[in-house]
């Protein structure tokens, strides 16, 4: 029995605990719903409704107060007595232990109080803004009527300097006039709302005219004085220029600037319309075309003093590139007579002296055009700025034709000597060839020998010609050099092979007798030399017997050999 009574116990210990742990968090909620509803009586909304009240109301901003009067009074008048009488009911409900349905009722509680809370805040902030606007309307009254004021006495003082677009200032400042006096009225009549915006609007209107103000003169001055005065200077300039001499390519001058005053005019017309962005980009294109024309004009001053500066330069660089050349044809002529000029060298230099012509003949009209006061100097001064850079052109590729062919006569005599030397050589190899008294020599060989001498013939008989052509000659001597450096490795090779067989044949005959192997090689050795001609094969024969006998002896004797033959 004690079993079940004890757990019993507990478990209406807990209930117990637990109900009063309830309780008193929904008593603590009750308490907070009471506090919050203290606090949103205790908000000044209805004295900020009273004086805002007492603010001269109209049109649009009326009705947005009537409409926040009407929420406050049913906030008043109803929803705070019903919040309250929620209150009431939950402090019984939790009286007489209905937790739950107490908690229920103060959810709802703050749910109204957070919506009433919200509403008053609205109505606050749009009370404020009423009044912010009400202050800044007014506020505005005096500030703009002072604005207006100083640009009238602006207008007044200086209208001089805004020219034919005083009028039109003068009738923007009297619509802003307008637009203000309207903006006093709507704000003493209350309607806050169009005067805010008509304010926008003003002072949109100022900034506009303040600008206009503040670009005009300079226009109206740049216009009427700075570019007239800059036309007339040009145009004096012009017509002195054209009475000491000075001429231009394409003389529209004249036309321009009395496109350009039109051009003026119309940006004045247009400034008194107060159009000045138009204006600004037709005065830039005006000032565009008068610096231009006072560059065409400098262009030509500066011209003409580089143009004297360059005449005689110009007339002294002709004459030494014609002398030159007339020296280089003359030099070209004598050389043509012994040697082929195979590189166009006198159809070049014959051109080049065309070339000088032209320059000639372009300096020649120029100069003419100068004395007769007829000259575009600028073009006469590109006409020159040419001629030097084709002269240099000319002069260069005169030095090069004569230095092509300059060496012509040292060519022929180092060919000469070639060959010469060529003749030597072809003499010596026969003569070292007939001192050793070989059996014969290989077809091979002596067809070489016959190729260079068939090759040297020729080369003898090409710069013996009245007329050579070095190019072919000096064609000749690389090939012969190359076959003439081979003719002489081989008869080396023949020459040393034979000596050295002779030695080594003598060195072998202290072995014939007694050594079958160096017999047999050098009765082959010998075939191979006295049949065949083959000298470096009967070396080659020899020598490896001997050296399988007595290693080392061949090396000795071909040292000594060389020695020898060195010495």
């Amino acid at each position: 029995m004690m079993d079940l009574v004890i757990p019993a116990i507990i478990i209406v210990v807990v209930l117990l605990l637990a109900s009063f742990f309830y309780r008193r968090n929904v008593l603590n909620r009750l308490k907070d719903a009471d506090h919050k509803k203290d606090q949103i009586l205790e908000m000044p909304v209805g004295d900020e409704i009273e004086a805002t009240s007492k603010i001269k109301l109209n049109g649009d901003v009326l009705e947005e107060f009537n409409s926040y009067s009407d929420i406050y009074k049913n906030i008043s008048e109803k929803e705070i007595p019903e919040i309250q009488q929620k209150l009431v009911e939950a402090e019984n409900l939790l009286n007489s232990f209905k937790l739950w349905s107490a908690n229920d009722v103060l959810d709802d509680v703050f749910q109204s109080l957070s919506l009433v809370e919200g509403h008053l805040n609205d109505i606050r902030d749009g009370l404020v803004k009423f009044q912010n606007v009400d202050n800044q309307n007014h506020e505005a009254i005096e500030s703009v009527d002072n604005t207006i004021r100083e640009i009238n006495q602006h207008l007044l003082s200086q209208n001089y300097a805004f020219g034919p677009s005083s009028e039109k200032l003068e009738d923007r400042l009297h619509d802003i006039k307008s637009s203000y006096d309207q903006f006093v009225d709507d704000t003493s009549n209350g309607d806050q709302g169009a005067a805010k915006e008509l304010l926008k609007g003003i002072y949109k209107s100022i900034d506009e005219l303040n600008y206009l103000i503040e670009q005009i003169p300079d226009d109206y001055v740049a216009l009427s004085k700075e570019i007239p005065k800059q036309l007339d200077e040009i145009e004096r300039g012009h017509r002195t220029m054209l009475q000491t001499g000075y001429n231009f390519s394409e003389d529209n001058i004249d036309d321009e600037i009395a496109n350009l005053k039109k051009e003026c005019k119309n940006s004045l017309d247009n400034l008194a319309n107060l159009d000045v962005d138009e204006t600004k980009v037709a005065s830039s294109k005006i000032e565009d075309s008068i610096d231009k024309m006072y560059a065409i004009m400098e262009k030509e001053i500066v011209s003409k003093r580089k143009v004297r500066q360059n005449m005689n330069l110009i007339s002294d660089f002709i004459f030494h590139a014609k002398n030159q050349n007339r020296i280089l044809l003359d030099e070209l002529d004598r050389l043509s007579k012994n040697y082929n000029l195979e590189h166009d060298e006198i159809k070049n230099a014959t051109k080049l002296a065309d070339e000088i012509e032209t320059v000639e003949n372009t300096y020649n009209q120029d100069y003419q055009l100068v004395s007769d006061g007829k000259a575009v100097y600028s073009v006469i001064q590109k006409h020159q700025q040419d001629a030097k850079n084709k002269l240099s052109s000319i002069e260069k590729h005169q030095k090069d034709i004569n230095d092509s062919v300059a060496d012509l006569n040292n060519e022929e005599k180092v060919a000469r000597d070639n060959l010469q030397k060529f003749d030597l050589q072809l003499l010596n190899i026969r003569r070292q060839i007939d001192n050793l008294n070989l059996p014969g020599l290989t077809d091979d060989f002596l067809e070489r020998y016959d190729y260079a001498y068939n090759k040297v013939s020729k080369l003898s008989s090409s710069i013996n010609q009245v007329k050579i052509s070095m190019d072919e000659i000096n064609k000749q001597l690389v090939d012969i050099q190359d076959t003439m450096n081979q003719l002489l490795t081989d008869t080396d090779k023949i020459i040393d092979s034979a000596m050295l067989v002779e030695r080594l044949m003598q060195y072998a005959n202290r072995y014939r007798n007694s050594n079958d192997e160096i017999d047999s090689a050098c009765a082959q050795a010998k075939k191979y030399f006295d049949n065949d001609y083959q000298y470096e094969k009967s070396l080659s024969t020899i020598a490896t017997a001997i050296e399988k006998v007595n290693p080392g002896a061949y090396k000795q004797i071909e040292e000594e050999y060389y020695n020898e033959k060195k010495n």
